[in-house]
């Protein structure tokens, strides 16, 4: 085994020593290139950055109010012509006179009639948009309170006050819930009923949607189709939620369904679709016309979900893919060559 070396203690003249030694033109160019060091203050970091202030484009009013005026004048315009009609109709005869005046008040009557309902429909609307609008604040809190008065509120604009499930949730309901707990237990004693006879409307409509358009050898006739089937669907979704839609509101949801589904789902819709249409188990089974059906029933089944979404008086935390994704298998069951129908 070797001995170790003892230690040896070096003295720092001995490094001084082992340095080249610098003439004096190498030395202040050394120090030229070696500054000063330097001591900052971290207060000095704290620079405050000066944010831009965020401008929101401002949609343009300008084809709202060409419309309108364009509108209001034509409304003039008539208004003159109809009421030079009259005015003539009442020097021609005392009995032509009275039929062109009761028909203008019958008239006037049946506008102001659909005007009101409209404008109220519309305002439950506005109303079911503030309830989800205040439902999803109250969720993310655990404050007491105001929960309880605005279910009360949802359930007289439902006509559901003497409901079955109502009762449910007033035995189940306890003064130590706080509000979001309140709202979970209205979505699970009154609203999970609703939805999943909603679901099965939607299932039906789009069941019935698909087979006829891939029976119809008319393109027209499958546009048509598609449109009563969809209105008549949105129909019955606001009857089932207690907010009935007129026809005009019902082509309004209908154009806003087709607006989203172009800028936002048209992306998702095409890959849900794919996925389950584009395999080559299905494109061997289904024909072109068959398929056109399968996604007539699809687009359906979409815009039933759209309309729930809309008409429920809380926001709905389901996701519409289970349900397409069931439509797309019972339309593919049903319309695929050697399928038997029921």
């Amino acid at each position: 085994m070797t001995e170790l070396k003892k230690s040896t203690a070096f003295a720092e003249a001995d490094f001084v020593s082992l340095q080249p030694k610098l003439s004096p033109t190498e030395v202040s160019a050394n120090e030229e290139k070696l500054q000063q060091a330097k001591q900052f203050n971290p207060a000095e970091f704290n620079v405050e950055v000066e944010e831009a202030p965020v401008v929101l484009p401002k949609q343009s009013n300008s084809g709202i109010w060409l419309w309108g005026g364009a509108l209001l004048s034509l409304t003039a315009v008539a208004g003159v012509q109809w009421w030079q009609f009259m005015a003539d109709s009442w020097q021609s005869g005392l009995l032509q006179g009275t039929a062109v005046t009761g028909l203008t008040v019958l008239s006037g009557l049946l506008l102001t009639r659909f005007g009101y309902r409209e404008w109220r429909l519309r305002r439950q609307l506005k109303m079911r948009q503030q309830w989800r609008e205040e439902s999803s604040r109250l969720q993310q809190s655990m404050q007491f309170g105001e929960a309880y008065p605005m279910c009360q509120q949802m359930m007289q604009a439902m006509d559901k006050t003497n409901n079955r499930d109502w009762l449910q949730f007033e035995q189940q309901r306890k003064a130590e819930f706080t509000d979001a707990e309140l709202l979970q237990l209205f979505e699970l004693t009154v609203l999970t009923n609703i939805d999943q006879a909603a679901e099965l409307q939607i299932r039906q409509a789009a069941m019935q949607t698909g087979v006829a358009v891939a029976l119809s050898p008319f393109a027209l006739a499958d546009m048509l189709l598609v449109l009563w089937r969809g209105a008549l669907m949105l129909r019955e979704l606001s009857v089932l939620y207690g907010a009935p839609v007129g026809r005009l509101r019902s082509l309004a949801m209908m154009k806003q369904f087709v607006k989203t589904v172009f800028f936002t789902g048209a992306a998702e819709i095409a890959v849900d679709v794919g996925a389950d249409l584009i395999g080559a188990e299905l494109s061997g089974r289904l024909s072109a016309r068959l398929g056109q059906g399968v996604l007539a029933g699809v687009m359906v089944a979409r815009l039933g979900r759209f309309a729930q979404q809309q008409l429920r008086p809380l926001p709905a935390a389901i996701s519409d893919k289970s349900l397409v994704k069931q439509v797309l298998t019972d339309l593919v069951k049903r319309l695929a060559p050697g399928s038997t129908a029921n």
